[in-house]
This record gives structure tokens, sequence and C-alpha cells, in this order.
């Protein structure tokens, strides 16, 4: 079975961190989606966005007469139906730590950043027209250690594009390192049959909403993914214990993703500039 918090990490943060971002990234036309964010920031005043909280007992719902594979076979398919939904995850990439917080649907659509230690934090906004990005300075130093890029020329970059947005049109297939972790049928591609070996856990709540964990076997390990008992059975946490650690939590769903340009004066535009950025700086 493929860890439920291994598949958030590859799906959600692999390229995002990785030396292409140091390469020319041409600049788009403008691409506002202020209604779709309007109406993103109206329905987060009233969801309920799922976290860790301590747990507390409660009855199972509808799902305590089922079977645990029964349970995560019906969880898999609601949350694969889901048009859109926010993610956080604590996760090893790569031996180091990092931390993902990113709406996404299905569209292709997503808003949030990505923290990697020893890579700074990255964070990232794609509309269906554009592709906005803002890495702090310990990101550009480690996209620059990537690249091999000299010291003159690594100065420069982080003198001018830390903490500061830069645009590139999201049909450049340049920016396909980054719009590949916003896709959320991607990430919920391999949610399919609960495991027969799956079993019922103990009734808890994630961030208030009743949930009943179902544990299953992992690579050299265990998930336990908990079920939401109230309204559609979305998985709101999975977990991952053994060799392979990890923790992902699913909230916000059907809520649209905010996908606005930043309201920023000083947005780059590198296709004005043209060359790599380290040598157009």
């Amino acid at each position: 079975m493929r860890s439920r918090t291994k598949t958030t990490a590859t799906a959600l943060a692999a390229a995002t961190l990785l030396g292409g971002l140091t390469a020319c990234l041409p600049g788009g036309g403008a691409g506002s989606a202020a209604e779709v964010g309007k109406q993103a920031r109206a329905a987060k005043a009233t969801a309920v966005p799922p976290s860790p909280s301590p747990s507390a007992k409660g009855d199972g719902g509808p799902l305590a007469t089922r079977s645990g594979q029964e349970i995560l076979t019906q969880a898999y398919e609601a949350t694969r139906k889901a048009e859109s939904a926010h993610v956080t995850a604590k996760v090893d990439y790569q031996g180091k730590p990092m931390r993902i917080d990113l709406s996404l649907d299905k569209k292709g659509h997503c808003n949030g950043a990505v923290r990697l230690e020893g890579m700074g934090k990255l964070d990232i906004i794609k509309s269906t027209e554009l592709v906005h990005f803002r890495g702090d300075a310990a990101y550009w130093r480690g996209a620059a250690r990537e690249r091999h890029t000299p010291q003159k020329q690594t100065d420069q970059m982080v003198a001018t594009l830390a903490d500061r947005w830069v645009k590139i049109p999201a049909s450049d297939p340049r920016a396909a390192s980054m719009t590949g972790s916003c896709d959320l049928d991607k990430l919920t591609g391999d949610f399919g049959k609960g495991s027969p070996l799956a079993r019922k856990g103990e009734t808890t709540t994630v961030d208030g909403v009743p949930a009943l964990a179902v544990t299953s076997p992992a690579r050299q390990g265990t998930q336990t993914d908990y079920v939401a008992t109230r309204g559609k059975p979305y998985i709101l946490k999975s977990t991952v214990s053994g060799d392979t650690a990890g923790e992902a939590l699913f909230s916000a769903f059907d809520v649209p993703v905010d996908t606005a340009s930043p309201q920023d004066s000083d947005v780059l535009d590198l296709g004005k500039i043209g060359g790599p950025v380290g040598e157009s700086v």
C-alpha cells in the first residue's frame, strides 16, 4: 500500500523546491481571479477547517457498523470526489523535514506555501493564467546551491528576488515543476479501496469534527486515517508511523481556492529581463 503522507509529499512538494526556479521564467499578462478570491474568503469564514485537536470520545455514527475496509473505501471515494481541499502536512523529504500548507483544486489552481529545512519558504499562487511565486532569502540561496551558482551571482539573485513576488504564465512549460503540485486529482489519485487488513480504532475529534480512526499496514509501518463521522466521510487526517513517518491533514473541502494575483506593485516579470536569473540581476 502506498503511504498517504508519502503520496502527499511526492505530489505536492517535489518540484517546487528544486533548482528550476533559478532559470529564466518569462512573465505573462494580467491574470486576476478577484471574484473567486471573494468566494473563497467568504466560504472560509464559515467553513470548519480540520486540524489536530486533543482526542475525545464520541460515537462512530453510521460508520460504526461497517468494517475498517468498508469505511476506508467509502472515505477514499468521498475525498476523491471533492472539487477542492486544503492540505497541511509534515513529512520527510530527502531526509529533511518539510511542511506543506496548500489549498488546491481539480482545475489546477492552488494557493499556499512549502517550507523545507535548508531551503527556506516558497509561497505560490496559481490561477488559470498565471503562476506567482515568492521565495525568502533562504529559499533562493538553497536554489542557487542546487545549481552550483557562483557566490557573486547568488548574492545578486538574493538581493533582487528574496521576499519578492515573481510571475510566469501558467502555460509556460518551465512552470511545470511548480504547477504539477497544484492538481487535486493527482494528490487523491491513489485513493482506491481500503485494505482488507484495515481495522477500526477509537473515536476522536479532528479540530472539533467527530472522526473514527482506521489503521492499516503501510510499508515498514502503520497508517492511520481519521474519517469524518459527521457529514460526508472525508479523510480529515492521515498519519504514518514507523521507518517512514509523516502526517497530513485535509480540510476546506469544496471551498473555492483564492487565486487572485498578489496586491503588490513590485511583482517581478522576468520575461522583461531575459536570460537566466543569475545572469540578469
